[in-house]
């Protein structure tokens, strides 16, 4: 039997939800993070002398190779020190604007920029906001902190660049530090949090684009502090946002601004360095900040063997010379509110040969479906260049695996495109972006096919586009794409497996051999464990240097698995008839694996029931075996495949309760323990929340399940369509409902949810307020919903059997009628041909009363 570790406690995460609680306050959004990341948390102590850096970041930062200046060697000319301090101003006082001077002080160990020392003005310890409150005043002129920070970063990172030529060859985009969002609430999320600085490739900074964020306080760093509750829900929005990063990374400046701490959150937790005084050890400081700006992508929690395509058309006005940086500025369309408040202007005019684009036409390039493109090309381009770089990725002639990852950019806007474009011809079929353009994630009709590649093994496959992507922190961080292979379409579904040895990563794999044959369920084509650059299987585990008793078998390792057919997700259903015999086909499924294989799925949520489209009919299609287990005699099994909360039995949620509110108790019993000793004597400082600590791991916990509890989550799918959607081909449900059963259904305090589950078969009323949720559509299911209602009434006492529940849906299947698709496309022609006729009606009134005067001849002639 696989084995399924347990974490810290029972309690659920926000993965196990269909979707976040709709919440819009900041607090409420920082303790929900905070309280999944119960210590997970890991802490790095004293480093040791061969990783000056410390454990975490000598690790992440491997691909890294270029050697680096000495802070005594970077220079900038005077005029680009924006906010000079006292010293500089005296020291350098009378000399030319264009003067190379020094960025840092070696004598008196500080930078020569005014950065920030005391607290801004009502300081609380917690968001800095303000202007300047430095010894020097007039050199602030006006900016906040934020701005200042931003401004002396993009300036170190400027003036490195031109002390080390190879950063230059290294980095393909251009990332600036922006503080646009530092009092304005990033886009990307309900979620209103403002991080007081970003690193982006692009001009309008979002959740779904940003390589890291960074948080400014100037009280003493504390692990439960207001900041790193920011940075759990900062990690959380940006893990959701971009769900196929490996990590994300968070900068905190605290102790007067003087500490710098890398906070790094993968699926397993987190990891905190050690702190660097940015004046004392000013190229450590210097190091972290060339990585994150010139670094490979990898080093800021990218995937290299995933590259999303973009569509570049290289600017036909200018030939493509060698590559230079450019100013980032927004295009025309841009608004100044958008705009970063520090740019990447200073890099442009730092370097001594570097030329900005001499007008808007050098920057004409966008990123598009390519449409457009040939209506673009002249005579002499087609001849010259017939070699597009949408053609790169054709299956039928698959490029070669390269020896080390490609350099991704971001490209989504004019200036960043135009950079791209002076890229050497050569260069341009590798021109990738680790971020998929917004047209290819979510997924839409007018995505473009393909979007991009991804690695299985020693084989590339064509990523045709996105078909899932879970939102979440901690959990398995789930992606499914439709990808192609020699003209053929496969599933790869990229993951976090939790443990680390073969026999429980590997589980799936084994289970789905086991089910070779089964109608309905994937086949396997292959598997890989996912490795880095550096060959290393990628595995949470690898960026911890020691692992804590509270942390033991958290750890998840990185698969990847190939399989086929290709089927659409049940809520994609085009009749009612081919819902409930999608329904009916599942539990066939399941009755096939449990009595031929002796297997559970344990399983059963709206996002592992498909349906397959076979040559002359559809059928159901049962997926995600990761937590399937051999059928034990006792049918007791370790916690872990309970499956998603709006789906759980009664039986489950009970059972997973019960030891959510054990540990409540046990953890309010230590520390009211705590508070007496306390009393008595002086006692250590208990743990603070979110760190890892030395405890005893808790023993793994065990539920009692079986097939009856897959069959109950099947009935909880089935209403959930009913009551979420308002037709076929996944026609979302606009309107509102307050206190809805879905809400109920829905929450992270699981002994509510199976109050209201068991409240839910046992009293008559809320069967009827199940019946009134239904979708108008979805009427005709309703006898069908009150005889399965029934059926599971007993299901805690009485487990309901696979005839009984087949016996409702074949009773109920044959009465539907069979014309449901026919009557829909004759009811959707009719709405169009009678908009249709509408448009024309009004096309010939107005061309009734406004007639449109013929031109004369004499008026084209004065216009000439």
């Amino acid at each position: 039997m696989a084995f399924f570790f347990r974490t810290v406690d029972n309690g659920i995460k926000l993965s196990s939800l269909m979707s976040i609680p709709d919440i819009s306050d900041v607090c409420t959004m920082n303790k929900i993070t905070s309280d999944e990341l119960n210590c997970l948390v890991t802490h790095e102590g004293t480093p040791e002398a061969s990783q000056p850096l410390g454990y975490l970041l000598s690790h992440i930062f491997k691909p890294f190779k270029i050697p680096l200046p000495h802070v005594s060697e970077l220079q900038i000319p005077l005029k680009r020190i924006l906010h000079p301090n006292q010293h500089v101003r005296l020291q350098y006082h009378g000399l030319s604007p264009d003067t190379l001077v020094p960025l840092y002080n070696i004598e008196t160990s500080t930078w020569n920029w005014d950065l920030p020392v005391d607290p801004p003005g009502n300081d609380s310890g917690s968001d800095p906001s303000g202007t300047s409150a430095t010894q020097d005043p007039e050199a602030a002129e006006g900016a906040t902190y934020e701005e200042i920070v931003a401004s002396f970063i993009n300036a170190l990172a400027g003036c490195l660049s031109a002390s080390q030529p190879l950063l230059e060859k290294e980095c393909y985009a251009t990332r600036t530090w922006s503080t646009a969002n530092a009092h304005k609430a990033l886009p990307g999320s309900k979620i209103q949090r403002k991080p007081d600085l970003v690193l982006s490739d692009d001009v309008t900074a979002k959740w779904g684009n940003i390589r890291v964020s960074s948080e400014l306080t100037h009280s003493s760093y504390k692990p439960a502090m207001w900041l790193r509750k920011a940075a759990d829900t900062h990690a959380y929005l940006m893990m959701s946002g971009q769900p196929w990063r490996r990590f994300t990374l968070i900068l905190s400046f605290t102790n007067q601004y003087h500490h710098l701490r890398v906070l790094m959150y993968d699926h397993s937790g987190g990891a905190v360095s050690i702190h660097f005084d940015i004046y004392d050890q000013p190229d450590l400081f210097s190091h972290i900040i060339t990585v994150l700006n010139f670094g490979n992508l990898e080093c800021v929690g990218y995937d290299s063997t995933v590259l999303f395509m973009k569509h570049v058309s290289p600017p036909l006005s200018k030939p493509i010379c060698d590559y230079r940086p450019i100013k980032n500025m927004p295009t025309q369309r841009s608004s100044s509110a958008d705009l970063p408040a520090s740019t990447s202007k200073f890099l442009v005019e730092l370097l001594p040969d570097s030329k900005s684009p001499s007008s808007d036409d050098d920057l004409e390039s966008v990123a598009s479906d390519g449409s457009d493109y040939k209506e673009r090309l002249t005579e002499d381009s087609l001849k010259g260049n017939s070699d597009e770089p949408t053609q790169a990725f054709t299956p039928e002639e698959e490029p070669p695996l390269p020896p080390s990852p490609v350099q991704p950019t971001m490209v989504s806007s004019a200036p960043l495109l135009s950079l791209a474009s002076q890229i050497p011809q050569d260069l341009t079929e590798s021109i990738s972006s680790i971020t998929p353009h917004p047209s290819q994630f979510p997924h839409s009709e007018h995505s473009p096919e393909p979007c991009g590649k991804i690695r299985v093994g020693d084989t590339m496959y064509i990523i045709k586009r996105i078909l899932f992507a879970s939102r979440s922190l901690v959990g398995h961080g789930t992606i499914c794409y439709l990808a192609s292979l020699d003209g053929e379409d496969y599933i790869v579904k990229d993951h976090w497996v939790l443990g680390k040895q073969d026999d429980i990563i590997l589980n799936e794999i084994e289970m789905l051999k086991l089910m070779q044959g089964v109608p309905g369920i994937p086949k396997l084509v292959d598997y890989w464990l996912v490795t880095t650059s550096e060959g290393e299987v990628d595995n949470t585990r690898s960026y911890c240097q020691r692992e804590h008793r509270s942390t033991q078998g958290t750890g998840r390792t990185h698969v990847r698995l190939v399989l086929k057919p290709c089927a659409r997700p049940l809520h994609m259903f085009r009749t009612l008839k081919e819902l409930v015999q999608a329904l009916r086909d599942i539990v066939i499924i399941q009755k096939t694996v449990v009595e031929e294989r002796k297997i559970l799925h344990r399983n059963c949520s709206l996002n592992n029931v498909m349906i397959l489209d076979d040559i002359d009919m559809s059928k159901g299609f049962l997926i995600d075996w990761e937590f399937a287990v051999r059928i034990a005699a006792d049918n007791k099994y370790p916690i872990g495949g309970t499956g998603m909360v709006p789906f759980m039995s009664c039986r489950l949620l009970g059972q997973v309760s019960l030891m959510q509110q054990q540990v409540k108790v046990e953890a309010e019993m230590k520390r009211v323990t705590k508070a007496r000793k306390s009393k008595l004597k002086k006692v250590s400082a208990p743990k603070i929340l979110k760190m890892s600590s030395d405890s005893l791991a808790l023993p793994i916990s065990h539920v009692v399940q079986d097939y009856s509890d897959d069959l109950e989550s099947l009935f909880f799918i089935f209403a959930w369509v009913c009551i979420k959607f308002h037709g076929p081909n996944g026609a979302v449900r606009e309107e509102h409902m307050s206190n809805s059963l879905l809400d109920r259904w829905t929450s992270l305090d699981l002994a509510s949810c199976a109050a209201f589950k068991v409240t839910f078969f046992a009293n008559p009323l809320d069967e009827e307020h199940l019946i009134n949720e239904f979708h108008p559509y979805f009427k005709p299911l309703i006898p069908l919903a009150k005889d399965w209602c029934t059926a599971l009434k007993d299901n805690m006492v009485h487990p309901v059997t696979f005839n009984a529940i087949l016996h409702v849906l074949n009773s109920h299947l044959d009465q539907l009628s069979n014309d449901e698709e026919l009557q829909s496309t004759v009811t959707m022609l009719k709405k169009s041909a009678a908009i249709l006729n509408m448009s024309n009606s009004l096309k010939h009134i107005v061309s009734l009363s406004l007639p449109v005067p013929k031109r004369k001849k004499s008026d084209k002639i004065s216009e000439m």
